[in-house]
């Protein structure tokens, strides 16, 4: 009997362990989630959908005047094979720091062990399918994304969601265009020619060569500003001298640097009606006894002025030569975005009078028209290698902010909690994250705080914070929010009431 008692009991534990090993992994599918949660899932920032041609290429033409441009065979399957066909696309832009907030996007990059925030100047999400089946960047032919903008500065990075990693990557940098302006001008380079010149070391004359005598302009050829009756000689390695041609009149003469120090060519030229002739001597500068002492003076005081200067010299070489590179590079950027742009232009004109024709319609039943706006907008340009999550975003520092203990309050008085809370600052396109327990509020700034409460969104003014007059000191702070009702609880009244 007791034998019996005790299987009874083994087999009861059993079967309770199993069923709770069977709850625990049913538990975990359930917790399972995407890395991307929106905190108000009613609210979050919709998707427009769009279909397109897989072998022909398409282009998308966004409510915000951003343009995508699909090459044909954009699209793979899992397997890597070219799509074909009509492949769904759907598309959505977050520009201002409501659309994070609601979209559940991360705004926070860590870098070398420090913590910063984005800063975005335009962000996007881009999803394609093909019946029902996602499907893939085909890397051979990459769709390319011209998001519209109003932030031109060039700090801007470009980077990706690895929703994997959980981790934002840097993809490099996008280029700016400005849709319906004619072309950028080009900047000439700056020339590398140094203003400090060498001096020429003076040479005494030799007795057992020919002379030639020619007066110069000095100011052509400044490393001779050191001699003062300066006199030619044939170098010493000459050949083709004709004592018969110093006979002759010439009716040109010409110094030409050569490419060795303190050698000259002279050219002597002439011409009769249509027959001409010239001769040329290697020669260098030379002086006699007396005249060359006095340059030898001269020429010591101008190298210890050049040796002075040296320094100074090889900086402005160097900037030079760095001007003269980073036009190079500029002019060649100009050139890439003068083509993006010419070419961008052309697809919108195309695409304006193809819906000329549904604009008649459309305006014959008193509706809005579609037609694309062609006037001048700054957009930012970059290729994709996958879909997903794109961000035009320079990281912010921390700053030094006021840290305090909030006490969040309903418009009752009554104590609530929120689920998660964020800080939007006036005219930064940002959001920051705060956590429990504590939050920073940043100085001589003005704010306001967003959260969830009972699944609604909460919320405090700008005004609101501004009047709580939150100083250095202050440790505790009541923060009395406002609560959406379950009936508004969307994405068009939030994003109407954070804009006013």
């Amino acid at each position: 009997m007791k034998r019996k008692n005790l299987l009874l009991i083994a087999a009861i534990i059993l079967l309770i362990i199993l069923m709770i090993a069977k709850c625990n992994c049913h538990s975990n599918k359930l917790t399972t989630a995407r890395f991307v949660q929106p905190p108000i899932p009613a609210a979050d920032v919709p998707f427009s959908d769009y279909s397109v041609d897989a072998a022909k290429g398409d282009t998308i033409m966004y409510p915000s005047g951003t343009v995508l441009l699909f090459p044909p065979d954009a699209f793979v399957d899992k397997k890597g094979k070219v799509v074909k066909g009509k492949v769904d696309v759907k598309y959505r832009e977050f520009s201002n720091p409501v659309d994070y907030f609601l979209s559940g996007i991360p705004m926070g990059y860590d870098s070398a062990g420090v913590h910063y925030t984005f800063e975005s100047a335009g962000m996007c999400d881009i999803q394609a399918f093909k019946d029902g089946q996602p499907v893939f960047v085909n890397k051979s032919s990459k769709p390319e994304i011209n998001i519209a903008t109003g932030n031109k500065d060039l700090a801007q990075n470009l980077y990706y969601l690895d929703t994997a990693t959980k981790q934002w990557v840097n993809r490099g940098k996008s280029e700016i265009l400005e849709v319906g302006k004619t072309n950028m001008s080009v900047k000439n380079p700056l020339s590398t020619e140094s203003k400090a010149v060498l001096p020429a070391k003076p040479y005494r004359m030799a007795d057992d060569l020919p002379i030639i005598k020619v007066r110069i302009d000095t100011a052509s050829f400044k490393e001779l500003m050191v001699y003062d009756k300066l006199q030619f000689q044939l170098d010493k390695d000459e050949k083709r001298f004709k004592p018969e041609d110093s006979d002759g009149r010439w009716e040109d003469i010409k110094l030409i640097k050569g490419s060795s120090p303190n050698i000259y060519t002279i050219r002597f030229s002439q011409i009769y009606g249509d027959n001409k002739k010239s001769v040329e001597y290697r020669v260098k500068p030379v002086l006699n006894d007396e005249d060359y002492a006095k340059a030898m003076l001269l020429y010591d005081k101008k190298m210890k002025e050049y040796e002075r200067n040296i320094d100074a010299r090889i900086a402005a070489d160097n900037a030079n030569k760095g001007a003269y590179i980073k036009d190079s590079i500029n002019n060649a950027q100009i050139d890439r975005e003068n083509d993006k742009t010419a070419q961008l232009n052309r697809i919108i004109e195309a695409k304006n009078a193809e819906t000329d024709k549904i604009n008649a319609d459309i305006e014959a039943k008193n509706l809005e028209t579609k037609n694309f706006n062609m006037s001048l907008r700054t957009l930012r340009n970059f290729q994709i290698d996958g879909f997903g999550i794109w961000n035009c975003d320079m990281p912010m520092p921390p700053e030094n902010p006021i840290t305090l203990e909030p006490i969040f309050l309903n418009e009752t008085g009554d104590l609530i909690e929120l689920y998660t809370a964020n800080l939007f600052i006036r005219k930064q396109n940002t959001m920051y994250m705060l956590y429990s327990g504590q939050i920073e509020i940043p100085r001589n700034q003005e704010s306001m705080i967003v959260g969830v409460c009972d699944g609604c969104f909460a919320y405090i003014t700008y005004d609101e914070v501004k009047k709580l007059n939150i100083s250095a000191g202050t440790k505790t702070q009541n923060f009395p929010m406002h609560i959406v009702s379950k009936v508004n609880n969307n994405y068009d009244f939030i994003k109407s009431i954070v804009s006013q």
